[in-house]
């Protein structure tokens, strides 16, 4: 009878484990499908305590029942992309580091340096330790050189092929850039098409006021605009506000550089505050856009518009 009692306890053990490493917000059913989003208040503070019923999903227009709503506990994924050539140093170490202790032991982070020429300066990893040492080589990189400037797009692109080996399921790229040249020959719609696709949350934090080059005269010939005159500084803007809003994250330009540890620290809270909600999709449905929204009143919801292409279940 004691070993009829212990192999039965075990067995409960066992089912009660395998529950718990469940991801919360996974699919629990065939016909479902999940998506995460961040609930902000007026006040620009995250919602802790929103309900299913306060819930509404669409997919090409068409309403889809929501089957549960749940703070997002899935493990995350983040690149994080730091500007440091220019000033303000100080508080750029100050806000990268608060935002590596906000989420210290929620995610996997890899730290890159975007000031002129792109480091990786640590790998991802969990070991905090790791990314504050990542945290002290961030260097001022002031230069006088007029042909010096950031390749901020091909970072980018960098990182969704990092988190692409990765396969995660709550991936995420967080963006410290300074106002200035961007010389990269990347195209914004290219990039926004890969972003989509790798399903992460792309947020941004825009250091200096906002400047941007004349536009190429109309009377230049097509082909001499595209390849000569390409307004890369716009071309930038383009994706970084574009790629936010339509990967459910946040673009926000700060002034001055003491702005910048609040920032990166509500984009932080953001993310360890997401919600994943399940909803019932139907005959498989192959939508292309999405629609996230709640009833209450004086919260808004931040949420991706666009399903990846290859969509299944995620």
């Amino acid at each position: 009878m004691r070993r009829l009692l212990s192999a039965s306890v075990m067995l409960f053990a066992v089912v009660v484990s395998a529950r718990a490493q469940r991801a919360p917000g996974s699919p629990i059913a065939e016909g479902t499908r999940h998506a995460y989003f961040a609930a902000i208040d007026r006040a620009g503070d995250s919602v802790p305590d929103l309900t299913a019923a306060e819930v509404r999903v669409r997919e090409d227009g068409q309403e889809r029942k929501v089957v549960s709503v749940e703070r997002a506990t899935a493990p995350m994924h983040v690149a994080l992309l730091v500007d440091d050539s220019g000033a303000g140093l100080r508080f750029i170490r100050e806000g990268t580091g608060a935002f590596i202790q906000r989420l210290g032991g929620r995610a996997e982070m890899s730290l890159t340096s975007t000031g002129g020429k792109n480091t990786s300066l640590v790998e991802f990893t969990r070991e905090v330790n790791a990314l504050y040492d990542g945290v002290r080589r961030l260097t001022t990189r002031n230069t006088s050189n007029a042909v010096d400037g950031a390749y901020l797009l091909d970072a980018v692109h960098d990182a969704i092929g990092a988190l692409a080996e990765r396969a995660p399921e709550r991936p995420a790229i967080v963006v410290l850039t300074l106002e200035g040249s961007e010389f990269s020959s990347r195209r914004a719609d290219r990039l926004l098409a890969e972003l989509q696709s790798s399903r992460a949350v792309l947020h941004v934090v825009a250091l200096g006021k906002p400047t941007l080059k004349t536009m190429t005269p109309w009377s230049e010939g097509p082909m001499q605009s595209m390849r000569e005159n390409l307004d890369e500084s716009i071309n930038r803007k383009k994706f970084l506000e574009d790629g936010a809003r339509q990967s459910g994250g946040r673009f926000e330009q700060v002034l001055v550089d003491s702005g910048v540890p609040s920032a990166l620290t509500a984009v932080a809270q953001e993310l360890a505050s997401q919600y994943v909600v399940v909803y019932n999709r139907q005959n498989e449905s192959s939508a292309r856009k999405i629609n996230i929204a709640v009833t209450r009143d004086g919260v808004k919801v931040r949420a991706r518009t666009d399903l990846p292409r290859s969509a299944g279940s995620k």
